[in-house]
């Protein structure tokens, strides 16, 4: 499964998450009355974030669902973005900027256009090389591009931070898994250094943010 399965993100563990999570400023309403709304949704029935989302899909429906929970209008709103933050991102596979023109080309006649389709197709070994034979693609390329998009599965890692995470050796949701949050942030940090890709200082609590949700996720990437 390419994204996560959000019925087994429990209401309690959403909690716990948002109360330890590094949020941005725009983020942070959403632990005013945290635990308090949880429960509100607990005593209505709703006890996971699949059944949050399916809840607050249409906001339309937001009034009466505030008046149900007793559960602020404005709430809702940012507790759906936080839950839709949750749901793994689709991108056009130009965004990778790993593909030429003319390979992008080749790949949109076999209709993958997008991550998820990329990692639907190729999350086993096999087609891999079936593929090299029909675009003219590198299998090596396949694979890297295949690697980025997996990592990119996991909230909060974007197409930069991925390459990062690749070229220091986590190359899969399963190496992120094995591998300590200790030696990441460390391995991170130190290729930054070197390579100034970025401004920001990623923290431990950063690490095990993104750890949350690789332990969610399906590893299928052998």
């Amino acid at each position: 499964m390419y994204s996560v399965d959000m019925t087994i993100f429990l209401l309690e563990e959403f909690d716990k998450t948002m109360r330890t999570a590094q949020l941005l400023p725009s983020q942070m309403p959403i632990l005013d009355d945290l635990s308090l709304n949880m429960q509100r949704l607990r005593d209505k029935g709703v006890i996971n974030l699949q059944q949050v989302h399916d809840l607050l899909k249409k906001k339309e429906n937001y009034p009466a669902v505030s008046k149900d929970t007793g559960i602020p209008e404005d709430y809702l709103v940012i507790l759906n973005r936080m839950v839709n933050s949750y749901i793994v991102k689709i991108l056009p596979l130009e965004k990778l900027e790993i593909f030429s023109h003319d390979e992008l080309e080749m790949l949109k006649k076999q209709n993958i256009k997008n991550t998820k389709q990329y990692y639907e197709a190729f999350s086993n070994a096999g087609p891999r090389d079936v593929l090299s034979a029909v675009t003219g693609i590198f299998v090596s390329r396949i694979e890297y591009a295949l690697c980025i998009t997996d990592l990119l599965r996991i909230n909060g890692v974007g197409v930069g931070y991925a390459k990062i995470l690749e070229e220091i050796g986590v190359k899969s949701i399963g190496d992120y898994n094995k591998t300590s949050s200790e030696k990441i942030l460390c391995s991170v940090n130190a290729l930054n250094k070197e390579r100034a890709f970025t401004k920001a200082t990623l923290g431990i609590s950063d690490i095990d943010y993104c750890r949350r949700f690789c332990e969610k996720l399906d590893k299928d990437i052998d």
